[in-house]
């Protein structure tokens, strides 16, 4: 329950006593402060305890009760005040009335007058919240709208090589844009963020726009959110290479209680102009693949390729050898082999405690899913092909994560489906287990939501789960909530109200690019074309 505040000033001890406890302020979720015996004492403590309403008497020594009301409507003029007075002398009220007390009550005062008093200014302190309130957000809607602008502006100079023109900045900032430098920020893990701002991404983005010049403290700094990659944000500056170094672990641990994936803060200390800008977000990003795939937060500075050590270096950690043989494996569909094969011989499940390089893990993954495409979607029917093609696109996203368990997760229902098990007879009670698994999905498509995490809330494993799922419903887990998702940002887009990249967050994909992806996959189109052509059929 929300709290209001009451101070009472009067120069007698009985009178503040009885006011005191005529009523049972805490039940009524009203916060009495100690009351002041006069009208100095109110003002010295109003600037710390910023009452809500003050109940004050008029004559009172040293400043009397209309001076203070002066002083109050003046310098605080959210509080509501009226007057208790032992006095009504007309000059009084009407001193107390001009002063801006809204009420003027007579000793002795009885309970019920007093609960009218406090009743009339509680709805003015409600009507003065409400204005305020409505004020923040209509401040809020116009800055994460000026902030959505120049998110959009600069994510087009990254994607000038799509582009016939390049973007049109109007620069009145005091940096000098002809050296700058480039900090890419990427956040790995989205999911739990989105959820806290109820899918809203351009809030989520302001936020956190917001949160990083706050912990930077830079004077001048431009930052903003790649769109087409909504985990990432970019920061062009100015600064000394020490400086930044320095800047950039102060940022990681200011971003600790913020958000709880990991995040890779990227440094390149060379100097671009803004035109070049594409070039530099580039090398930051090929230098990103450098770091080692653990849940960790890293900052990475760019070196010297031959300083690095013989451990740092990238090496292919599947052989051609072993692509042979786990291209037989997945032909014919021995589970267990592959999992050795993938897990232990190549070593995907303890890449995060050796660790590997995340360019390691990415290129290895890639290559097995290639084998993986190659062998078991090339001889899938057509109605089949987006079920098997949803989950390279999983594989693909996964990566990203930083988190070897889930990665191997995600690679166990591939080896799952291409394993083609031996068809298996659902029990009505698997039926009523995979109906209520769909009808939670239909409910919470917008979560993180994963094989594991839904078979350890049935209370069954995860490879039975997967089987009977796909057995009931037609489909693998994945391509179910995959297709659900996007049936859902068919809706939004014909309600219209939000932009693509809001529709996208909305319903659980916080990278617009992939959900433009699997959109297109499913549909044969764009959102922005579907979006189009509905458009014009109005």
């Amino acid at each position: 329950m929300e709290t209001f505040k009451i101070l009472i000033a009067d120069d007698e001890y009985w009178s503040r006593e009885k006011l005191r406890n005529m009523i049972d302020w805490e039940s009524y979720g009203l916060t009495l402060l100690e009351p002041a015996e006069d009208g100095e004492e109110v003002l010295a403590r109003m600037e710390t305890e910023r009452p809500d309403i003050l109940i004050t008497d008029v004559d009172m020594p040293f400043m009397n009760g209309v001076d203070l009301l002066r002083e109050i409507q003046k310098n605080y003029p959210d509080t509501i005040p009226f007057v208790v007075s032992g006095y009504d002398y007309f000059e009084y009220v009407r001193g107390s009335f001009m002063a801006g007390s809204i009420n003027y009550l007579v000793k002795p005062v009885n309970r019920i007058d007093l609960v009218n008093a406090i009743t009339k200014a509680l709805d003015m302190v409600a009507q003065r919240d409400v204005k305020k309130k409505e004020a923040r957000q209509r401040q809020e809607e116009f800055l994460k709208a000026s902030s959505l602008m120049q998110d959009r502006e600069f994510s087009q100079l990254l994607e000038q090589r799509k582009m016939f023109q390049p973007a049109q900045i109007i620069n009145n900032s005091k940096m000098d844009f002809t050296g700058m430098k480039l900090m890419l920020i990427k956040i790995h893990d989205m999911s739990e963020l989105a959820v806290h701002f109820h899918y809203d991404m351009n809030l989520l983005s302001f936020r956190l726009k917001q949160k990083i010049k706050e912990i930077l403290k830079f004077k001048d700094v431009v930052v903003f959110n790649y769109i087409y990659r909504s985990n990432e944000f970019i920061l062009l500056f100015e600064g000394e290479a020490a400086v930044l170094a320095e800047k950039a672990k102060i940022l990681l641990r200011g971003l600790e209680g913020v958000v709880s994936s990991p995040v890779s803060v990227v440094l390149n200390e060379c100097a671009f102009a803004l035109d070049s800008i594409y070039r530099a977000y580039v090398q930051t990003a090929a230098l990103l693949m450098t770091r080692s795939y653990t849940l960790e937060s890293v900052v990475i500075q760019p070196g010297k390729e031959e300083e690095r050590t013989e451990e740092e270096r990238v090496y292919s950690r599947i052989s051609e050898a072993q692509m042979k043989e786990l291209r037989t494996l997945w032909k014919t569909g021995n589970k267990g082999a592959i999992r050795k094969m993938v897990f232990e011989d190549i070593g995907l499940r303890s890449c995060s405690r050796q660790p590997w390089q995340y360019l390691e893990v990415k290129q290895t993954v890639r290559r097995i899913v290639n084998i993986w495409e190659e062998v078991v979607i090339g001889n899938q029917e057509s109605q089949n092909y987006l079920d098997y093609e949803g989950m390279v696109e999983t594989a693909d996203k996964a990566v990203e994560r930083l988190d070897s368990s889930y990665l191997c997760e995600v690679l166990d229902e591939m080896i799952e489906m291409a394993a083609d098990a031996a068809q298996e007879e659902c029990s009505e009670a698997a039926n009523i287990l995979v109906r209520q698994a769909a009808a939670y999905i239909d409910e919470f498509y917008f979560e993180s939501l994963t094989l594991s995490g839904l078979a350890e809330k049935y209370h069954v494993e995860n490879s039975y789960f997967s089987r009977v799922f796909r057995k009931e419903m037609g489909e693998n887990l994945i391509h179910y909530l995959t297709r659900t998702r996007i049936e859902k940002a068919k809706e939004h887009i014909r309600r219209g109200g939000m932009n693509l990249t809001e529709v996208a967050f909305m319903v659980g994909y916080d990278d617009y690019t992939y959900f433009n992806k699997v959109f297109r996959k499913i549909m044969g189109v764009s959102p922005r074309e579907y979006k189009q052509n509905l458009e014009k059929k109005i």
